[in-house]
């Protein structure tokens, strides 16, 4: 495996009103291709922070950051846009769907800034859709789904482009134990029978512990890096 994301000495410091906020404090690792690794901390320990860097939402103070083996600063705004689209998929913990629109043109909606020539788009998007469970609601508005639906339509959303990595914030946070538990086995079989690069940020142990890896944040900076030796193990079906 070759690492598809590296962080050296990532920092982040946010400035308000001449107070300077240490966010992250020389954060480095690596994460390899096809790796399911997640990230676990207290509310203030830099994990979302971290989330959006790697996801180029934004960017860092000092320190690099190389993605599929890039220097963040070498791609250019459009060349970042395309990445966003084409290579990653974004997973939130407010499932971010237009809730007077069908399941199917929800998941459809990433192809439209994507080169996926228009008539292949309801095959992929019904594809992505039936991985998660959910044909039978392909025609529903989401308005009219459960709280653990809405979140498997965001992550069908997010295949639907095919990305290599996965990024998952608190994707379990708004849903009760049952409708958590399938997310997390969707999200871990991404992982295990589809080689995808999955990065989870959760501050709860349980959810962390159906990746193969967490790294513990405090305080912006990293607390522990270790391997997960009792793995929850994914089941064969969805919870409905």
């Amino acid at each position: 495996m070759s690492a598809i994301i590296e962080a050296k000495n990532l920092t982040k410091i946010y400035t308000n009103d001449g107070v300077e906020t240490p966010a992250l404090r020389g954060v480095s690792f690596e994460i390899q291709q096809g790796e399911f690794v997640a990230v676990m901390g207290p509310s203030g320990s830099g994990k979302s922070t971290l989330l959006h860097i790697l996801g180029f939402l934004d960017a860092p103070t000092s320190g690099e950051y190389r993605f599929d083996g890039k220097a963040a600063e070498e791609y250019s705004g459009n060349e970042i846009a395309r990445l966003r689209n084409k290579k990653m998929g974004f997973v939130f913990q407010a499932f971010n769907l237009l809730p007077k629109t069908s399941v199917l043109e929800n998941v459809k909606l990433p192809m439209l800034y994507s080169d996926v020539p228009e008539r292949e788009w309801g095959a992929r998007a019904e594809k992505a859709i039936a991985s998660v469970g959910l044909s039978h609601r392909l025609n529903h508005e989401s308005a009219q789904l459960s709280g653990g639906e809405k979140q498997r339509v965001a992550i069908a959303r997010a295949l639907v482009t095919n990305p290599q990595v996965i990024f998952a914030d608190e994707p379990t946070g708004n849903l009760d134990s049952k409708s958590g538990q399938a997310v997390m086995e969707i999200i871990q079989r991404l992982s295990e029978e589809e080689g995808r690069t999955v990065v989870l940020i959760t501050h709860e142990t349980y959810t962390a512990e159906h990746a193969e890896r967490i790294i513990t944040m405090h305080d912006g900076t990293i607390a522990s890096d270790e391997k997960v030796y009792h793995r929850h193990k994914a089941t064969d079906g969805l919870i409905k």
